[in-house]
């Protein structure tokens, strides 16, 4: 009986899409929010005593909805395209894409809300150092099928 291998690319390509997922209904529920109750958000912000402009709560739920887009997109490319042959680059472009955004979104946090660099930080990092190894990974393996 043979025992089918599933891929280090579609078990990592499972985190991203299902955490992904989390990341956008989260930002596009923070939308709603914003848009329906702008005053009541920022008056709970004031009574914590915290503070913060209209501007740069849009750009942190601007910036959780499209890293939740990427990593979906990126977590269904690498399930489904991680055994098709001729398509294997396809999921080293999405790590790439995720690495930039990874690191923008970082530089833009730190510099709009004053956040220093924390650990938490590095956690995207070694989830998509994961996705690009298996990536790498996986193109070696189909190539290696093909000759």
């Amino acid at each position: 009986m043979r025992v089918r291998k599933t891929s280090l690319l579609k078990w990592v390509a499972m985190l991203e899409l299902v955490i992904g997922a989390y990341n956008l209904m989260t930002g596009l529920m923070s939308a709603y929010v914003l848009i329906t109750d702008l005053d009541g958000v920022m008056a709970s912000f004031t009574e914590s005593g915290v503070e913060y402009s209209t501007a740069i709560l849009g750009i942190s739920v601007a910036i959780t909805s499209l890293g939740g887009l990427i990593m979906t997109v990126a977590g269904g490319i690498g399930m489904v395209f991680s055994s098709l042959q001729g398509k294997q680059k396809l999921p080293l472009y999405c790590g790439y894409s995720l690495f930039i955004f990874v690191i923008l979104s970082d530089i833009i946090q730190i510099a709009t809300m004053g956040a220093g660099f924390s650990l938490p930080m590095l956690f995207p990092f070694v989830l998509h150092g994961l996705y690009m190894w298996g990536a790498v990974k996986n193109k070696k393996e189909l190539e290696a099928a093909l000759m």
